[in-house]
């Protein structure tokens, strides 16, 4: 058969079966797909496909239900950690993570981010930085770094006009509720 694998070659890589196969839309470069990809692997692994569920809020986010083959809640922009709390409050065996943009997790949800860390909610919180607002035109970001040029700023973020960008991480790691929290790049 034409698709079957040769004797000879070693598989090194098999999808997981916790994705759907529906194709990617979002943008060339973007890191949801590989995030999805390491998300439901570490799902697959552990075995918890049936005891995880994920908040997707209103951005390029809120299409991740399409490709997680989980059980999925959508959330109103910035509010996707306030949902896990509740999910995770209510049905506390389960394993519970939003999924959340630069908009929606360090714009509009700023305070519910702050006050669900600051809690020490026992659920995790995947914030995908592309330093823009992807999904509607490339606008600048909270995030965006300073010389950057954005739809919106095409000289590039001046901290003089328009302020430093937010610093997310560092933010949440002072907090006394934050349990881990780290910041990768997902290039590589």
């Amino acid at each position: 058969m034409e698709n079957e694998i040769p004797n000879d070659y070693e598989l090194v890589y098999c999808k997981p079966s916790t994705l759907t196969d529906t194709p990617l839309h979002y943008c060339p470069g973007c890191g949801h797909g590989i995030v999805h990809k390491v998300l439901m692997e570490v799902v697959e692994e552990l075995n918890i496909q049936d005891k995880t569920i994920g908040i997707a809020p209103v951005g390029c986010s809120v299409f991740a239900y399409n490709y997680l083959n989980i059980d999925m809640q959508e959330a109103a922009h910035g509010r996707a950690s306030a949902v896990a709390t509740g999910v995770k409050r209510v049905l506390p065996d389960k394993f519970v993570f939003s999924y959340q943009g630069d908009g929606d997790l360090a714009a509009i949800g700023t305070s519910e981010t702050i006050h669900t860390v600051n809690r020490g909610e026992n659920i995790l919180m995947i914030f995908i930085n592309n330093a823009i607002y992807g999904m509607t035109g490339g606008q600048m970001a909270p995030t965006t770094l300073l010389g950057q040029v954005t739809s919106t700023s095409p000289y590039g973020r001046e901290a003089s006009i328009i302020g430093n960008p937010l610093k997310i991480t560092d933010l949440l790691a002072q907090l006394p509720g934050a349990y881990y929290v780290s910041r990768h790049s997902i290039h590589n």
